[in-house]
């Protein structure tokens, strides 16, 4: 039986879980400065400085097409490496690590794979609740990437 760590975290009163491999830090949003970016991806929420680097932050609110919310004192930005980059997701609250058996995971449904990015793989039930389970590589989507790494290089060229 295969078990996996999630860190699970609410977004509009919905829980979802990531990998917890893929976690590198939780930083509440009212210890950072989010720069807005101009001329950026619209799920961007903006940039920070963590750890002497620049990491660009992803709403994740935005990317999953959920209602709009003012960014609170409250709310968290979860570090994740996601397709050789670290980025941050801004989420409503973390609140809970998670060890799935395989059995307590159902595939996502069909209806929630569907559009770009196929980035829901499952449903993961803890007692009552349920949590959807995303791909943290599949959330960026190809031309995200591209952009993410593009500006990355520019920022390596202009530091030297």
């Amino acid at each position: 039986m295969a078990r996996v760590q999630m860190v699970v975290f609410e977004i509009n009163g919905t829980e979802f879980g990531i990998e917890a491999a893929a976690v590198n830090g939780i930083i509440r949003t009212n210890k950072v400065n989010i720069q807005v970016v101009p001329g950026t991806l619209s799920d961007i929420e903006g940039m920070i400085s963590w750890r002497d680097k620049v990491r660009y932050v992803f709403n994740l609110r935005r990317k999953l097409k959920l209602e709009h919310k003012v960014i609170c004192d409250d709310s968290k930005i979860i570090m994740v490496h996601a397709n050789e980059l670290m980025v941050g997701c801004l989420v409503d609250e973390v609140t809970d690590i998670v060890l799935f058996n395989s059995e307590e995971i159902e595939p996502a449904p069909s209806f929630m794979q569907t559009g770009k990015g196929n980035y829901i793989t499952g449903i993961g039930k803890v007692e009552e609740r349920l949590v959807v389970i995303l791909d943290v590589d599949r959330l960026l989507t190809g031309v995200e990437m591209d952009e993410l790494t593009m500006k990355n290089l520019q920022q390596y060229v202009k530091g030297k």
